[in-house]
């Protein structure tokens, strides 16, 4: 163990706050994959017409029907993640909100390009201390949830906390809480956070 004399300032752990903890998913809220994937796929078919995607059945939408998920992967993966671009606001909302919550990412991503998500987080430069690859949201700890994916939030809800959707054309029949931005998001649970507080006080008048 080094005796403090012998320790540099590369060995100075900054000082410890308790945020609270909010799970942040990453495509469809933070990385505009479907947005990429159709660049992608323009290039490659500029013959094809896309239809809107407004579901998760993305063999609906293009042209190729099914085989569009082996265009995705192994097919054009590397460049559709990593040329995909952050979602409007995204970034600026994730670095304005750090200071107040501990942002962790969760993302189901398919093994095979779990290493190009990690270099897209960096490239980015995503303000988290934390990066979770799994399929089991649930299991992360955490006390509210920012996804598009009405699976996700629904199991979240169920575990008994509050799950909050990112407002997409693919999630339309999610009937919980909804917001357009992620800025939005930060300032509904900001809200959340104060009428709990205020909940809290009136109790301790009372008794």
């Amino acid at each position: 163990m080094k005796s403090y004399s012998q320790r540099s300032k590369l060995d100075q752990k900054p000082i410890f706050e308790k945020k609270l903890r909010v799970l942040i998913d990453l495509d469809g809220v933070v990385r505009d994959f479907v947005g990429s994937l159709i660049r992608v796929y323009n290039r490659v078919h500029p013959e094809h017409d896309i239809q809107a995607v407004n579901s998760r059945r993305l063999e609906d939408f293009f042209p190729i029907g099914p085989a569009i998920y082996k265009f995705m992967e192994p097919g054009f993966a590397e460049e559709i993640i990593e040329n995909a671009l952050p979602l409007p606001g995204a970034l600026e909302a994730l670095r304005q909100w750090k200071n107040e919550y501990e942002i962790v990412i969760v993302t189901s991503q398919p093994e095979n390009i779990r290493a190009l998500t990690y270099s897209w987080i960096g490239k980015h430069d995503l303000p988290t201390n934390e990066v979770h690859i799994t399929f089991q949201k649930t299991a992360i700890a955490g006390a509210v949830l920012l996804d598009d994916f009405t699976d996700n939030l629904q199991e979240f809800a169920d575990s008994g906390r509050l799950a909050i959707c990112l407002d997409q054309p693919w999630n339309q029949d999610w009937a919980g809480l909804r917001v357009k931005t992620v800025d939005e998001f930060f300032q509904l649970i900001q809200k959340y956070q104060f009428n709990q507080e205020k909940n809290e006080n009136i109790k301790q008048q009372l008794t």
